[in-house]
This record gives C-alpha cells, sequence and structure tokens, in this order.
C-alpha cells in the first residue's frame, strides 16, 4: 500500500516532474506501487488505468456509466475508434459530493484525473472530497490544461475569488460569469502547443458575444441544464497561488508536492492533504509564497 510506500514513491516519482515533459509524468505514474489502491476520475475513452492489469485495486468514477459512454461516443469521429478502451465505471457522479458515492471504509493512495479539474462547477468542494477521499499519505495527480496552449489561450487565469463565490453558490450548474468567459472567449485553435504569431494570423472566436451572453443568461435562470465548460483555467503559477490561498482559508488542507512546467498542452500537479492547524510559521511561509506567486503572475502579465 502507499501508505507504507508514500515517502519512497514521493522522493522516487515526483523527482521526474523536473523534466517537464510527457515522459517525466508518465514515470511519475508508472512509479506509483501495484498494489496502491488507486481511483480514476473521468477517464472516458482515455483512461491511464485499466482494470486487469498490472494495477489490482483500481475503481473507476464518471459521470455516466460503461454502456452510456459508449453509446455517448460512439459516433464522435475522434473518439469513436476508442470506446473499447471504457473502462466499467464503479462510481456515477451526478454531482453530489464524491465521496457520498464511495463505501466509507475504501479510501484511496492515488486519485488520479486528467483534464477535469477545469470542469467542476464547485472547485474547492471538489478538493475537499479529495481530501476526504485520500488514505493516510496519498497522493493526487492533476493533468491540467494549459490555457496559453488550447481554446482558452484569450482568457486569463481564474482568480481565488471566483472559486470562493461557485463555493457558496451551491448550485448544479457553472454560474452565468464562468459562462460567458468561456463561450465569448474560446477560440477555433487547439494545437496542443504553443502557437506561433503567424498561426495566430488565423485565428478565430467559435461565438458570438451575443450567443455567449445568452448562454449567460440561460444559465442563470433557475433550473437550467447543466452544460459542460472549461469554467475555471490555469496556468502552473496560478494553479500554485490560488491552492496556497485556498490553504491560508482554510478552505481546503490540500497543498501542491509538485508542479510540472508546462508540457504539450498541459502541466501535471501532484497534490496531497496537511491536515492540521497552521503554524504561525507555516502561515509566513505560506504568505511569502502567496506574494512571489502573485509577483510572477502580475510580472508574466
Amino acid at each position: 500500500m502507499l501508505t507504507r510506500l508514500s515517502r519512497r514513491w514521493a522522493e522516487r516519482a515526483e523527482r521526474h516532474l523536473t523534466r517537464a515533459t510527457s515522459q517525466g509524468v508518465n514515470a511519475l505514474v508508472r512509479a506509483v506501487p501495484t498494489d496502491a489502491t488507486i481511483l480514476e476520475i473521468g477517464a472516458g475513452y482515455n483512461p491511464r488505468f485499466i482494470k486487469g492489469g498490472a494495477y489490482r485495486h483500481i475503481y473507476h468514477l464518471d459521470h455516466a456509466d460503461a454502456a452510456a459512454l459508449r453509446a455517448k461516443y460512439i459516433t464522435d469521429p475522434h473518439a469513436g475508434q476508442l470506446v473499447n478502451q471504457i473502462q466499467e465505471v464503479d462510481f456515477v457522479f451526478r454531482g453530489e459530493p464524491i465521496e457520498t458515492l464511495v463505501p466509507p471504509e475504501l479510501r484511496f493512495d492515488v486519485i488520479y484525473s486528467a483534464h477535469c479539474l477545469e470542469h467542476q462547477v464547485d472547485l474547492i468542494g471538489h478538493l475537499q472530497s479529495l481530501e476526504k477521499l485520500l488514505a493516510p499519505g496519498g497522493r493526487v495527480i492533476e493533468i491540467v490544461p494549459d490555457l496559453r496552449r488550447c481554446f482558452d489561450l484569450l482568457r486569463y487565469p481564474s482568480v481565488t475569488a471566483d472559486v470562493i463565490v461557485a463555493h457558496r453558490r451551491c448550485a448544479p450548474v457553472h454560474q452565468g460569469k464562468q459562462v460567458f468567459d468561456a463561450a465569448a472567449n474560446e477560440v477555433d485553435f487547439n494545437l496542443g502547443r504553443r502557437p506561433t504569431d503567424i498561426e495566430l494570423d488565423g485565428m478565430r472566436f467559435t461565438r458570438s458575444l451575443h450567443d455567449a451572453y445568452q448562454a449567460m443568461q440561460d444559465a442563470e435562470q433557475p433550473g437550467s441544464a447543466y452544460t459542460d465548460r472549461h469554467a475555471w483555467t490555469f496556468i502552473p503559477e496560478s494553479l500554485r497561488l490560488m491552492l496556497v490561498e485556498l490553504r491560508l482559508l482554510g478552505l481546503t488542507t490540500m497543498r501542491a508536492s509538485s508542479v510540472s512546467a508546462t508540457y504539450e498542452n498541459q502541466f501535471c500537479v501532484v497534490l496531497q492533504a496537511a491536515p492540521g492547524t497552521l503554524s504561525t510559521l507555516a502561515i509566513a511561509e505560506l504568505e511569502a509564497e502567496r506574494l512571489a506567486l502573485a509577483k510572477q503572475l502580475r510580472i508574466r502579465g
């Protein structure tokens, strides 16, 4: 179990993230002990962990069961040929706190998720659920799109104030502000790498401003249906800053033990829970880190 091997795994595996490449992240995942209990969230048709393979204790959580996922993607020209990779789903998520779906005796050494964090309606609530699902010494491995290298590249990094507002709303769908920002600023550009200036010349918005405004109004109607969006946008420094601020506010115990630089169109962050009251020294260190990260973002902006 990772609870026995957590320090050795962390020292050996997280070192790979100093290499900002897919090989570094692949090495990080391969270093997970084969007897670890693993939860993969939102694997869809592209799972990282396969049931019946080298890892013996794997669970999957998704927004629908396997049959519904296959039916959803079978006609997708980009994913139809991959539906045979869809894993049996152990926990179907309908918007409730994830920990309510999992038996209380089941806790995870590793929680893995790729390109899901940015879709969460309540990001703080999601982090709080992950805290409750981790076994002692466990880690969360998140693969997160870098906004500068996907269709969000004209957007700005999400800020802590916005995720706090969403958390306090306790709503089942994205708030209008996030819907408008995602729809109004999405571009027809998703190369999976940093575009050149020449490539940017041909870029266009995918929706009109009026369509985005209508989507915002629709989202704010009582009983509105959930519409999937990139509600949150990040670069490595902005996500680190948000996690520091949420920890200082006592809204999560999660800390980023490792954050990679951007590779391809994404970066990797390894999270672990650090329960307990923050000491005076810990608060001072977090405040210093907060200021340093805020300065980095200001200079880059």
